[in-house]
């Protein structure tokens, strides 16, 4: 009888044509294999749960008919009867969040897509109210990874699929305060994993690339008051990623947002935060990632013009 074992398997073999066919895949090629197009996939997302339902509910009973898994069965069990209308899940709201992350642990791994998507599908029906939840969902996430999920790259995407939902379906809520949502978020940002911090970046920047000019500005300040009072190697790519990903559009172009993040870092905004301008610079300048822009020599080419204003 093939089990889960036997299928993550299967998709852990390389099926490219040549002499390498069928042969397992590396830890680093399946991490490159992972694909989250939340922000623009053409997939279309649904609008309105069903009549007299919930985003959550809908959810719930969509997974309840693939996922037979001991961890998900009780859960389904334990919030079915909270979940039968919309103002039911806000009433609940802390008995279904709390069931939900309780779970979140490698034991249920066979369980964690369907919890995760849960998750996002909640962040939907609760909208602002979900807010608040941040810390202890980022403290969930953050444990999980530790527990061996940032060694399997299938959890990470399932991870990261479900926060980049809930980015997008909170989008109007966080651009008003993106600097706070830094802040309840630098566990994740900072993950000693620099593949961790290169998805957290990709969803966070799309808040900040959203975000009013003013709270650009306060959410730059922040990362880089992050990266000056507290400075690592760790800190300091968490920053240089998401900077990239807020400055990078489709290939070979630069996001419309990408010179006026340029103007902040080398503006009176970065100067004050003590030797903010030092580090400011210096993270431009050893940018990894801006190099392989292929219409750009080296980020040296493209930051110079601002420097020298």
């Amino acid at each position: 009888m093939a089990t889960s074992s036997h299928a993550q398997a299967v998709k852990s073999l390389n099926k490219s044509p040549g002499r390498r066919r069928f042969v397992f895949k590396s830890f680093s090629e399946r991490l490159d294999d992972i694909e989250i197009n939340v922000f623009r996939s053409l997939h279309q997302v649904k609008a309105e749960p069903s009549e007299g339902s919930s985003f959550f509910r809908d959810c719930l009973v969509e997974w309840r008919e693939s996922n037979t898994t001991e961890d998900f069965i009780s859960l389904y069990e334990e919030v079915i009867s909270c979940t039968q209308t919309l103002p039911l899940v806000l009433l609940h709201k802390e008995t279904i969040i709390s069931n939900l992350l309780s779970r979140l642990h490698m034991k249920a791994r066979l369980s964690l897509e369907p919890i995760l998507r849960l998750i996002a599908a909640l962040s939907r029906d609760l909208l602002e109210e979900f807010v608040p939840l941040f810390p202890r969902i980022v403290d969930s996430l953050a444990s999980l990874l530790e527990s061996g999920a940032d060694r399997e790259p299938d959890i990470i995407e399932q991870i990261f699929t479900s926060w980049s939902y809930i980015m997008m379906y909170l989008q109007k809520y966080l651009i008003h305060n993106p600097s706070e949502v830094l802040k309840v978020t630098s566990k994740l940002r900072y993950y000693p994993k620099e593949y961790v911090q290169q998805f957290m970046a990709e969803a966070m920047s799309f808040v900040l690339r959203n975000a009013p000019d003013e709270q650009l500005k306060r959410g730059i300040r922040r990362v880089i008051a992050e990266a000056v009072k507290k400075p690592s190697p760790c800190r300091e790519s968490g920053v240089e990623l998401l900077l990239y990903n807020i400055m990078k559009g489709y290939s070979p172009r630069f996001h419309s947002k990408a010179e006026r993040v340029l103007q902040l870092l080398t503006s009176e905004t970065v100067h004050s935060i003590g030797n903010g301008a030092d580090q400011a610079l210096s993270m431009m300048y050893s940018m990894r990632y801006v190099p392989k822009m292929p219409k750009i020599k080296s980020a040296m080419d493209y930051f110079m013009p601002y420097t020298n204003n």
